[in-house]
């Protein structure tokens, strides 16, 4: 899920995004107009009657959050520096008081279920705890909160469906709201401005190979000889011979996600650039490490290492390091997660997938289904002010708390065009990112599909630009086979005791996988590759693999009935 004019980091995209929600009321034009006037509200002009709050006095809201890298626990943290905060004060009267440990949030929200002395209000990303809360009996169903204290709430009519419905399924009811949301009920509320919002949706991922066209232009290379396996090889060896030099510093043929390289490129990107699925043939779950398919991944970087256009050393940097190297613009080619770099005027390009040798179609996972989001705000059965703490909620997720809450004051931070299209003043650039920075107003309340809904097509050249330039490459490849990633949700939950003998196995499996992924990578020959690589089947055999994804089949096969839909091995018939 990824930070928009507050963010710094993806997602997020959150996106991360993130990878990446609608709900409010009414039409862009109409919400302009609302906007304005609770604007007025805001800066005490035509206060309404029922935002008398503050003449009778403020009351305290005490809000927990667990979410690294915002609240108190940030630097230049101030609620006092936003004018979504002055407007609830102003409002409905509460002050806030955002307690956000910076270590060991979780334990110290465990001892306070325990205790009975919870907070108002707790935005959390623990799906544990969550469900500790809920198992408990100490948070409000939303549902029940609002008819009893805002009976008027938007919520209660215009909540994204299917995310209420993913709540329901995932903690056994709507007792959340969530941050980030991303659905196609909430882009019902919150339609899509651009085609371009709608592909990073339905076709992008944070996952991505990308090129550097400065240094392409320089050598000659071009989208053609970078779209083959093996002229891939042959421009990362023309890189390697060139001599070409940015600022007096050497280039790096390829770069990978440094020491995240397992997790965000090779069973992100890279896998997937080879057709690897976690089916079999006949349909049935299986670990993906065991899809040839990933063999030719593994296969892939190997020849990287080999031929040294991939240094090994870079694979255990941390992501500081990696982005000196991207920063300087001396990388020719970098597989790996786009959001961990602002890439301002970078020369970034994804030209999707490098096609495989053997003639392997592409394959990718993306999330078809509704989501739950990700940061997840409850209400305590004891919290103090609920009518207030009701009709917060109930603004703050409005469109009129929205536009408040990412881009200020119309008129001075942005202005609003007739189809509800956001531009943001120079004076309001300069506060977002300075005075405003994590506060405007809280990631708690993000809603991605509104940032699609009303933030204008990016300059190519900004940050956003490159990043919703590069996310749907892969994707719109005309022959990749995009699958729904939520067939695999499952995973996520405990489907084999991990006290169990098969759990204590699985465990042992991640464990081994990690470090042998590694050998397979960095082998010195094509013999030791084979032999590095038969040594994992052969492992993986003795940790009774097979019985362990005979189990996950089982779930993963009520999934596929449940949602009526499946993920096929398309490149089945390429390895009988």
């Amino acid at each position: 899920m990824r930070r928009h004019v507050l963010q710094k980091m993806c997602a997020l995209a959150l996106a991360g995004t993130m990878v990446l929600s609608l709900g409010a009321c009414g039409s862009a034009e109409t919400g302009a107009a609302g906007t304005q006037a609770a604007q007025s509200e805001a800066s005490g002009e035509n206060a309404p009657a029922d935002a008398s709050a503050s003449s009778e006095g403020t009351s305290e809201l005490y809000w927990f959050s667990d979410v690294s890298g915002w609240g108190p626990a940030t630097a230049n943290w101030s609620t006092k520096e936003s004018p979504a905060t002055e407007y609830i004060e102003e409002n409905f009267g509460l002050t806030l008081k955002i307690e956000q440990p910076p270590t060991d949030a979780t334990t110290k929200l465990g001892l306070m279920i325990a205790s009975g002395e919870l907070p108002d209000m707790m935005s959390i990303t623990d799906a544990d705890i969550y469900k500790q809360l809920v198992a408990a009996d100490k948070v409000w169903d939303m549902k029940t909160f609002l008819e009893t204290y805002d009976p008027e709430s938007h919520l209660l009519k215009d909540f994204p469906e299917d995310i209420k419905q993913a709540l329901t399924d995932t903690y056994g009811g709507w007792y959340s709201y969530p941050s980030h949301m991303e659905s196609k009920d909430n882009r019902k509320v919150f339609p899509p401005d651009d085609q371009v919002w709608i592909d990073v949706v339905e076709k992008g991922s944070n996952s991505c190979i990308m090129f550097n066209k400065e240094i392409m232009d320089a050598l000659g290379i071009t989208q053609e000889d970078v779209q083959t396996e093996e002229g891939f090889y042959a421009a990362c060896e023309k890189v390697k011979n060139s001599g070409y030099q940015v600022d007096g510093q050497s280039v790096l043929p390829v770069v990978l996600q440094c020491n995240l390289w397992i997790n965000s490129s090779l069973d992100c990107i890279v896998s997937w650039n080879f057709g690897a699925v976690p089916v079999d043939e006949n349909g049935n779950y299986r670990h993906m490490e065991l899809s040839p398919g990933y063999k030719n991944g593994l296969k892939f970087l190997n020849t990287l290492v080999q031929k040294n256009y991939l240094d090994v050393n870079t694979l255990t940097i941390d992501e500081t390091a990696l982005k000196t190297y991207l920063d300087a613009k001396r990388v020719f080619c970098w597989i790996g997660n786009q959001a961990q770099q602002d890439k301002t005027n970078m020369p970034w390009v994804s030209f999707g997938p490098i096609l495989a040798s053997n003639g392997a179609r592409p394959a990718m996972p993306v999330n078809q289904s509704a989501g739950t989001g990700w940061i997840q705000t409850l209400v305590s059965k004891d919290c103090k002010n609920p009518e207030k703490i009701a009709k917060l909620l109930s603004w703050a997720s409005s469109q009129e708390g929205l536009l408040l809450n990412y881009y200020g004051i119309e008129g001075t931070d942005y202005t609003i065009d007739e189809k509800g299209i956001v531009t943001k003043t120079e004076e309001g650039k300069k506060k977002l990112a300075e005075e405003y920075d994590n506060n405007v107003l809280m990631w708690p309340f993000a809603n991605t599909s509104f940032e699609r809904n009303t933030e204008p097509v990016p300059d190519p050249t900004s940050n956003r630009g490159v990043e919703v330039a590069l996310m749907p490459a892969f994707g719109n490849y005309k022959d990749t086979y995009i699958y729904d990633d939520s067939l695999l949700g499952f995973k996520n939950s405990t489907v084999i005791e991990p006290s169990s003998d098969l759990g204590i196995k699985l465990s042992q499996i991640k464990t081994y996988l990690e470090s042998q992924k590694a050998k397979i990578v960095t082998a010195a020959s094509d013999e030791a590759f084979e032999k590095e690589y038969q040594n994992m089947l052969d492992t993986l055999d003795q940790y009774e693999i097979t019985a362990i994804d005979e189990e996950y089949n089982k779930v993963y096969q009520e999934y596929c009935e449940k949602k009526g839909n499946k993920i096929e091995d398309i490149n089945a018939g390429l390895y009988k």
